[in-house]
């Protein structure tokens, strides 16, 4: 979900052409596009519950009220641990875990014991270990992510 959250709220600063924007509009725009309900009583709350724990890129606080989300501009995609299982074709999180460890695949860590993978440290990591089949995948995109 946090690759999710990041990767849709950065792709329509872009289209949109937008620096900056409050978080709570941001919350709309994820619970228009079914990626994190918003809740009714207190707009924009479940996307706060994020930021407080580190799992949004580019926000930060104006004054002493509102959080904002600024587009960063080099972003890089990031994906999921389900995407990943994806690309390898692993049916559980332990499987992939496990690979992880037993492979040395990168992968980054969030304060909040969240994790998500570049794309670009992915394929660095399969062209050292030769790992032809990885990048074909990625390559021709596993239906399910796109």
């Amino acid at each position: 979900m946090i690759a999710s959250i990041n990767n849709y709220i950065q792709q329509r600063l872009q289209a949109e052409n937008l620096a900056e924007i409050q978080l709570v509009r941001a919350a709309q725009w994820l619970d228009e596009a079914d990626i994190l309900k918003d809740s009714s009583s207190s707009p924009g709350f479940p996307l706060r519950r994020h930021v407080k724990r580190g799992n949004v890129f580019g926000v930060y606080k104006k004054g002493m009220k509102k959080w904002y989300i600024r587009r960063i501009g080099n972003y890089e995609e990031v994906l999921s641990v389900q995407d990943v299982s994806k690309i390898f074709r692993l049916k559980s999180r332990t499987s992939l875990y496990r690979k992880m460890r037993n492979s040395n695949i990168p992968f980054t860590r969030l304060q909040s014991k969240g994790i998500f993978f570049r794309s670009s440290d992915l394929m660095r990591w399969a062209v050292e270990k030769n790992k032809y089949q990885f990048i074909k995948n990625i390559e021709k995109g596993i239906p399910e992510l796109k």
